[in-house]
């Protein structure tokens, strides 16, 4: 066995881009592109002494025991994968990150922050992109390979980091150099609070007239078309599949939950959630929270708060409008989600904190761990079904002990989860796909859906799919497994829900 390099070391992950989506456009020779892009990343690697951690699929974790020769392997690696002589439709793109510490080896393994950050690191770049940590481009800056230059792309913000890590890009002669924006929390609050003002204006129009319906549209064909306004829940006849209406709620609202008599948003820059009734569609009451409601869910006669950047859950009397408690389940995180079933609540947590609550009591009875990086959770077929974007997998959650029991492997950045049907429905943000998995026989179905999804839910005889990037909702039937209808609500749809005939969607304003 080669041992690990021990001391300071750098490490490198990789990842193909939109590797579901590729799958999916070659079919069986995607085997074959995907052992080449194998061959090419690993006779760099060796070349320059790197050892290989970890193979997942699409995705290298590769350690070295010196910083300069990480950079030449992702340098070489880069310029190997543009000059190979693809086939005419293979567009295979591959990001990297590369951060130096000095982590502690552990058998086979490493432990330490260190490897979660190159993860991170790696996971806010973009396909041909390369980036640095501050400690890697501090011990390589004045050795880097022949054409090759450093880009300092400022402080940014790593989900599941507590302090903001100074990035920089290789920019390579001959390939290319500009990318979109960086993956990162500090790019994603940039967004929305300079888009949130956009949309006030609308919303004063429309909060004049809160309980009467903005449009009602239904052109046939594929769906409807309408742009509602930001900061508002859009509402969809799950039959028609018209938009008949929009209430304005609050600033940024994400997650939607639908029970005790309303529908429920979670409004992210208020801090508050708005309590909207489903028959006059207006908001009833605007509550606030403790702390920033990144997850909702309505279950045992209570609302349930997730406030994942505190770490902590409130719980919400619908009878009274009132936060009736708040329990930290965990350290601060950048996210949160909740679900209820199988007689507790469940709040999982960015941090990889999976937490069995009773909902009589509101005590931690259990707690586990997910995946990397849960971005949601809901319950079904006896489980607890968590999507994990860090590494891109599906844990199934053991209801007695909190404890994950088998993880399969799923798309690029795993967004949103819903169960029904018989199947758990994975909206995948990265791929643009939506994954059938069936509970009894685990097999896969996967569904082309709009750009960005970024939530789902079903009900009314359909899959649902917020699609965040073009502003559209899919809809899916869920025993041919393919969309019948694509429905334009316009802005940035962040969260659904459905309930009493009609499919709930809060949208944020658009990029």
């Amino acid at each position: 066995m080669v041992e690990l390099p021990s001391g300071t070391v750098t490490f490198l992950f990789t990842d193909i881009e939109g590797s579901t989506g590729l799958l999916k456009e070659l079919g069986p020779r995607y085997g074959d592109a995907l052992a080449e892009h194998q061959r090419i990343l690993r006779a760099a690697f060796a070349a320059h002494g790197g050892r290989e951690v970890d193979t997942q699929g699409d995705s290298f974790f590769v350690a070295f025991g010196r910083a300069k020769d990480a950079v030449a392997a992702a340098v070489d690696a880069q310029r190997d994968l543009v000059a190979h002589s693809w086939a005419e439709d293979v567009a295979l793109r591959v990001r990297m990150g590369l951060h130096t510490g000095e982590p502690r080896v552990g058998g086979e393994r490493y432990v330490g922050l260190g490897v979660h950050k190159a993860a991170r690191i790696a996971a806010a770049g973009h396909g041909g992109q390369v980036l640095l940590s501050r400690t890697t481009r501090e011990l390589v800056e004045d050795e880097l390979p022949t054409g090759v230059t450093i880009r300092d792309l400022g402080e940014r913000r790593l989900k599941d980091l507590d302090r903001p890590e100074r990035l920089s890009q290789l920019v390579i002669e001959g390939l290319q150099s500009d990318f979109a924006r960086l993956n990162t929390l500090d790019e994603e609050l940039r967004r929305r609070r300079r888009l949130m003002y956009a949309g006030s204006a609308l919303i004063g129009v429309l909060a004049a007239a809160v309980a009467i319906p903005v449009f009602a549209l239904g052109q046939g064909g594929t769906g409807s078309s309408a742009n509602v306004a930001p900061n508002s829940l859009a509402v969809i006849d799950a039959h028609s599949n018209r938009v008949v209406a929009a209430v304005p709620v609050g600033v940024l609202p994400s997650a939607v939950a639908a029970g005790a008599g309303s529908v429920w948003v979670a409004n992210i820059d208020d801090r508050t959630v708005s309590r909207v009734d489903p028959g006059s569609l207006s908001v009833q009451r605007t509550i606030p929270v403790p702390a920033t409601p990144t997850g909702l869910a309505v279950g045992f006669g209570d609302v349930w708060v997730v406030n994942g950047v505190a770490g902590t859950l409130s719980r919400l009397d619908p009878g009274t409008d009132r936060v009736l408690a708040t329990t930290r389940i965990t350290q601060p995180a950048a996210g949160g989600s909740v679900t209820t079933g199988g007689g507790s609540v469940w709040a999982v947590y960015s941090n990889s904190v999976v937490a069995r609550i009773d909902p009589g009591t509101g005590i931690v009875r259990a707690t586990g761990l997910a995946g990397g990086g849960p971005t949601a959770a809901a319950f079904g077929g006896g489980s607890v079904w968590v999507a994990n974007a860090l590494d891109n997998t599906v844990s199934r959650i053991l209801p007695t002990t909190a404890t994950a029991y088998g993880a399969q492997s799923v798309g690029s950045h795993p967004s949103g989860i819903a169960v029904g049907d018989g199947a758990v429905w994975l909206a995948d943000h990265g791929d643009n796909t939506v994954t059938r998995i069936d509970i009894a026989s685990q097999s896969h179905e996967t569904v082309t859906v709009g750009r960005g999804p970024t939530a789902i839910a079903v009900g009314d005889g359909a899959v649902w799919v917020a699609n965040a990037d073009d502003g559209t909702i899919s809809k899916i039937d869920p025993t041919q497994y393919r969309v019948t209808r694509t429905i334009h609500v316009g802005g940035r749809p962040a969260g659904v829900a459905v309930a009493n005939g009609r499919v709930w969607i809060s949208i944020e304003a658009p990029t």
